[in-house]
């Protein structure tokens, strides 16, 4: 199936997939505010403080240990990332990612790549 008829059925299948839109970078993951200890080799992300809303507990967030889909628009390819971590510096819609994730969605990125779409069903939409 073509990249160009795979977008529909996404959008069909999993109508929160591109929910927002926002700048990515990357990090060294390790203990996140999760409770969830990563690595850099793991395809997993970190989201803004208000989109984690983080309680008293944040070790008991139901965003914790569940998966976005991210798609780069530029070269119209989809990947999935866990929840571990809040990003303290992102802006509402902003994600943090693995290097290893960073290089997989955005492999002519600089570090920061605009307009990258993101979703999921545990973070709205």
């Amino acid at each position: 199936m073509h990249s160009s008829t795979l977008l529909p059925l996404l959008l069909t299948a999993l109508p929160t997939i591109l929910a927002y839109s926002g700048e990515m970078t990357y990090y060294a993951p390790g203990m996140g505010s999760c409770g969830i200890s990563s690595s850099d080799g793991e395809d997993v992300v970190a989201l803004s403080v208000p989109m984690m809303q983080n309680g008293a507990d944040p070790n008991s967030n139901p965003r914790c240990g569940s998966t976005i889909g991210i798609w780069n628009p530029n070269t119209n390819q989809l990947h999935h990332a866990t929840i571990v971590d809040t990003c303290q510096s992102c802006a509402m819609y902003d994600i943090d990612v693995s290097s290893t994730l960073f290089k997989k969605v955005a492999p002519d990125g600089d570090g920061r790549v605009k307009g990258i779409d993101w979703g999921g069903d545990r973070v709205g939409g």
